[in-house]
């Protein structure tokens, strides 16, 4: 049996930025990662991790563009943000079929640049990762760097991260590809260590996981509520964004925050429970995702509960402007387009509290049911803050 935690970090491109929130957390919670293994990104995160440099991760993801992983003609260099983004894509496309695959050079340079070998092999730390046999795809190979030669360790990486639209990485006389193939998220990797304590940051949105070997081990898996965007999007908002969640999501799995969509501190989320219950809570949080409140911070719940109530209330404006032409809030919403403006313009919720107010037997009519499923549960909590607004 292992001591310590181990780290399994998953495969998902830019959203690697996730992992890095994550690690920030892992290192203030002070918990001790003795074990570490990565596919893709995860890979190169891992690296990077067991330099305990943080100063220098960040500047990696605050400056990283495409063209730092791969040769890009000057006419098909492309905007940043998502490569298949329809203003990238036409030139990622022609790039692509011009040379059957793209060459990955500029990563081992970024590679040079950001991973010290040395440091590496030299951390007490156990690393490892996962790449795909280009002839046999369904072939993984799990590889720890007491296996790989100094001199081989960028190319390991590089085929653990090779993705398909790459040409496949060489190592001697064999070809690989991307660890994400065969095994994005290789939690057996620790397990066959002896590690029984796991935490898995998961950014790969299908949730998949290998049969695992050791079903007795405790594994906290630390994943996003929120998209974290395209696997190669390069835009910085997306990137910080990303961050900074993986950061918050780590924090919260640890109970230092609470919340369901949001992230409060402990003491202020035992003040919200002092007014109103679970249920209610989750609903006002997904009322304030139904109006785009920021996610991406720490509350205390006087601001949420502000914010809230003050965005229901620039949107209630909009919709009584709307619906006074009507006399009839059933005629109204017969409207193929009255509903298409409501809807299209966030008010939906402001709706179904106008409905079930006005008319409570529409609270479980089959018109609401049916138009108004993801509104029920925040639009009952959002008639609870209202009223505790009026005390």
């Amino acid at each position: 049996m292992m001591n310590g935690y181990g780290l399994v970090l998953a495969g998902g491109g830019t959203r690697g930025a996730y992992e890095v929130g994550a690690w920030k957390a892992i290192k203030e919670l002070g918990l001790n990662i003795t074990g570490i293994v990565g596919t893709s990104i995860g890979a190169i995160n891992g690296a990077l991790f067991l330099q305990d440099d943080f100063d220098k991760i960040l500047e990696l993801y605050n400056n990283i563009k495409f063209e730092d992983l791969v040769e890009v003609s000057e006419e098909n260099r492309l905007s940043e943000g998502d490569i298949f983004s329809h203003k990238n894509i036409f030139k990622f496309t022609r790039e692509f079929t011009k040379n059957k695959g793209l060459e990955n050079a500029p990563m081992r340079e970024l590679m040079a640049k950001y991973i010290d070998i040395d440091k590496v092999y030299n951390s007490p730390i156990t690393y490892g990762m996962v790449t795909t046999s280009a002839e046999e795809k369904t072939e993984a190979l799990e590889v720890f760097k007491e296996d790989i030669p100094k001199e081989q360790l960028y190319d390991y990486i590089l085929a653990s991260a090779c993705f398909p639209i790459f040409k496949p990485q060489k190592i001697g006389e064999k070809e690989y590809l991307d660890g994400g193939m065969c095994d994005n998220v290789p939690v057996n990797m620790l397990l066959q260590k002896g590690y029984t304590n796991l935490i898995v940051v998961d950014i790969s949105e299908n949730g998949r996981f290998k049969k695992l070997l050791n079903k007795g081990a405790c594994i906290k898996i630390i994943k996003p509520n929120e998209k974290l965007g395209g696997i190669f999007d390069f835009d910085k908002a997306r990137i910080q964004k990303n961050m900074t969640m993986g950061y918050l999501d780590t924090l919260k799995a640890f109970n230092k925050l609470q919340g369901h969509y949001y992230y409060f501190d402990i003491k202020e989320f035992d003040k919200f429970l002092s007014i109103f219950n679970l249920r209610t809570i989750y609903g006002l949080e997904l009322a304030a995702k139904l109006y785009d409140i920021d996610v991406y911070k720490i509350y205390n719940y006087e601001e949420f509960l502000n914010e809230l109530y003050l965005k229901h209330q620039r949107y209630a404006k909009e919709y009584n402007s709307l619906i006074l032409s009507t006399a009839d809030i059933r005629l109204f919403i017969k409207s193929p387009k009255n509903m298409q403006d409501i809807l299209s313009k966030g008010m939906g919720l402001c709706l179904f509290i106008d409905l079930v107010t006005l008319e409570p037997k529409y609270n479980n009519s089959g018109i609401v049911n049916k138009l108004f499923t993801e509104y029920k549960e925040a639009g009952e909590a959002m008639v609870e803050l209202l009223n505790y607004m009026k005390e």
